[in-house]
């Protein structure tokens, strides 16, 4: 009968089968859990390599008391400040890269649990987000970082970026700002003093011996990150390229300064009909969002051109640069915020390299 059957009283068909599996599913698990904690990156900030990229002219200075970008980031940069203006914001015709590790203090791991700081800003060698100085106070001279908006440009990098997003999101790939502290970060050239066009910039004129002393910067010494308060970034020139080779345009100020009266001359002179119509050349006009005389930027907000100009400044740096990576992979933007109160909390220093700074700092 029914009761003698495979199935009998309160015991399911295949009974034996399902408890197996679910003993083979639970070893399994038990495996796969004890392989990730062996992989897992230990606790504490970690030394990170990637690329940090720069917009930027002729002028050559270090990389402190300054703002940096992933590739995305500097593209973002460029579309909304630079090539709006005509001719380029600030004399800028380049995109510079550079091959940077970073590895912030335990002392601001043990408050947030996390890699990055919060991005600052930095304009003409000085930090002038008003917390600058509690933030170097509190936790030595820690990398920021910060994602910048969809909304307003579509360039997304290649994997997650940002944290502060929904699985699957656009915005998990958000470009990202960063920011690098040097010497003396709370003083910087004077607003009269300011002269964006230079190439010949000696920002540490403006800064005294002592503040130098007492405040140096993140910027190491030597080849290694130790993540001591004043080593928490090094970096290396990693190539640059013009944006002039990367839009197609020979000649940039032929290109937006005498084209239009050159135009105008052929027509007087009978080598172009007079029903020709001579334009002034621009990389991009936000208002149609088109350029004139080159389409390179046509679509700020499409993410499939955003993404085709990023791949083709990654060709470019391939090209001029083939024995260095295309592209290395940015860590994720992580910082939450900053919490009422915290600048006033004991430091704690456990994990921390010992460093005679923090008896000395301003």
């Amino acid at each position: 009968e029914k009761g003698d059957g495979p199935c009998a009283k309160a015991k399911p068909c295949h009974a034996e089968k399902m408890l197996k599996k679910i003993e083979k599913d639970a070893i399994q698990a038990k495996k796969d859990a004890e392989e990730a904690a062996k992989n897992a990156p230990p606790p504490g900030p970690r030394a990170q390599t990637f690329y940090m990229y720069r917009a930027q002219s002729a002028a050559s200075y270090p990389l402190e008391n300054i703002n940096t970008a992933d590739l995305a980031g500097a593209f973002w940069y460029l579309h909304n400040e630079v090539i709006v203006a005509t001719p380029r914001k600030y004399k800028i015709d380049r995109i510079k890269r550079f091959k940077v590790t970073v590895k912030n203090t335990w002392e601001f791991w043990n408050a947030h649990k996390r890699q990055f700081s919060a991005f600052v800003a930095y304009d003409a060698g000085g930090c002038t987000t008003p917390v600058c100085k509690d933030i170097y106070h509190q936790y030595g001279f820690v990398v920021g970082c910060q994602v910048q908006p969809l909304s307003v440009a579509g360039y997304m990098g290649r994997h997650q970026t940002n944290w502060q997003c929904s699985k699957g999101q656009d915005e998990c790939k958000a470009p990202i700002w960063y920011s690098l502290p040097g010497g003396c970060p709370a003083k910087g050239i004077p607003n009269a003093a300011i002269n964006p066009n230079s190439v010949d910039i000696d920002v540490s004129k403006w800064k005294t011996p002592e503040c130098i002393k007492r405040m140096p910067g993140g910027h190491c010494k030597g080849d290694e990150v130790t993540g001591e308060p004043t080593c928490t970034y090094t970096y290396e020139p990693a190539g640059e390229i013009f944006l002039d080779e990367l839009v197609g345009i020979d000649d940039y100020n032929e290109f937006w300064n005498t084209s239009y009266t050159d135009c105008e001359k052929k027509k007087d002179h009978g080598e172009l009909p007079h029903s020709h119509v001579c334009r002034h050349n621009k990389e991009y006009d936000p208002k149609t969002d088109k350029g004139v005389g080159t389409d390179f930027w046509n679509g700020k907000l499409d993410k499939e051109k955003c993404s085709e100009r990023l791949d083709k400044a990654r060709a470019l740096f391939k090209k001029k640069f083939p024995d260095l990576p295309e592209h290395l992979d940015e860590p994720a933007c992580e910082f939450d915020m900053y919490y009422q109160g915290e600048f006033d909390w004991k430091i704690n220093h456990t994990g921390a390299v010992k460093s005679s700074w923090w008896d000395d700092r301003m």
